[in-house]
């Protein structure tokens, strides 16, 4: 397998901005990290603007029936935009690095400047982040019948995030709790590039809460 340029040094900062942002979740994927800290990036969107390919392969959603499919990446922005992720050091072989691969399999993965919290101008390394990525650079076959865009679904599409997976990454930052909270809640997007999390989550809290995963997935997606 051809690993990614970002992948291919031995030791990396991982960059998460999903149910990542809890050490306890970073942790369920990548057990040895070590120096779990938040810091932000510049330049960057948050956003629920492509499906989620795996759980809509679980079956626990079905499309079109309902467009809340919506998974999280993260995208090129203008430089006043910008949300808290967590960094931590991970040492990586290839076994490591195809696995990763396999989890994130729609994704561009790249490497983009992290900076303190404190000081937006203090620039304190770079890491490795899932970007958002293009049609043609992914494997298309794995999308439900009768769709036809991973990575093409536009502002006025309607696509929403999917409840259960939400949940999760609430969950999840719910415990990480402050600044990376505070960035979920308000430096998060719908599709539409407009509407934040916080605002979404107005009128849908309750429905988002009660989207329990399945047995199966309990241990994955409980936060």
């Amino acid at each position: 397998m051809k690993f990614p340029l970002a992948l291919q040094p031995n030791r990396v900062t991982m960059l998460g901005y999903g149910a990542l942002l809890s050490e306890s979740s970073s942790r369920l994927t990548f057990p040895h990290l070590t120096n779990f800290r938040h810091v932000r990036v510049q330049s960057m969107r948050r956003v629920f603007a492509h499906p989620h390919l795996f759980l809509l392969g679980e079956n626990i959603v079905q499309y079109p029936t309902t467009l809340k499919i919506a998974s999280l990446s993260a995208e090129p922005a203008p430089p006043h935009v910008s949300f808290v992720v967590a960094a931590f050091e991970v040492d990586l072989d290839d076994s490591q690095r195809e696995a990763l691969l396999r989890r994130e399999p729609e994704y561009r993965v790249e490497t983009t400047p992290f900076y303190s919290l404190e000081d937006s101008s203090a620039i304190l390394g770079e890491g490795v982040i899932c970007l958002a990525s293009r049609d043609s650079d992914i494997d298309l076959t794995m999308m439900p019948e009768g769709m036809n865009t991973v990575w093409n679904w536009s502002t006025d599409s309607g696509i929403l995030p999917l409840s259960m997976y939400l949940r999760h990454c609430l969950l999840a930052v719910h415990k990480a709790g402050g600044p990376a909270y505070e960035s979920f809640l308000k430096d998060t997007y719908l599709a539409d590039r407009k509407t934040t999390l916080e605002q979404y989550l107005e009128e849908r809290n309750e429905e988002v809460m009660n989207s329990l995963p399945p047995p199966h997935l309990a241990n994955r997606f409980s936060g």
